[in-house]
């Protein structure tokens, strides 16, 4: 008996839980505060792109005949509220594989191939 109550005073005083669920971890933000939220696309493959078209917070840009690999990154200043993003890749003859990364961390991909005319979509959103 005398072992338990050392080893029970020991975990108490060192904090931790003897019921075997652990403490939730502190909250952390993915940007550090006051600093942009980035978002990153990468396109690679061996497809022709005929049309890459980027939406994102309803602003529409379209590229034309894009040479893979293909990367581009936006900036969101921080405490913006939600953001949302679609990639839409329209392409023929080979492979292509889409991702995204906020603030460097994994944040969806997606992969696709054909011979013919195929389109495949990056979609999704984040916020603060």
């Amino acid at each position: 008996m005398k072992h338990v109550t050392v080893l029970l005073a020991a975990l108490l005083a060192a904090g931790c839980s003897t019921s075997g669920t652990p403490s939730p971890a502190p909250s952390t933000s993915a940007s550090p505060a006051g600093e942009p939220h980035r978002l990153v696309f990468d396109v690679t493959g061996t497809a022709t792109i005929t049309t890459l078209t980027c939406t994102i917070d309803g602003k529409t840009t379209e590229e034309k005949n894009v040479k893979l690999p293909w990367s581009r990154t936006f900036s969101f200043p921080s405490h913006t509220g939600k953001h949302v993003y679609d990639l839409v890749i329209k392409y023929t003859n080979g492979d292509v594989t889409a991702t995204a990364e906020i603030d460097g961390q994994p944040w969806g991909s997606s992969r696709g191939s054909g011979e013919g005319p195929s389109t495949q979509s990056l979609n999704g959103d984040f916020s603060d």
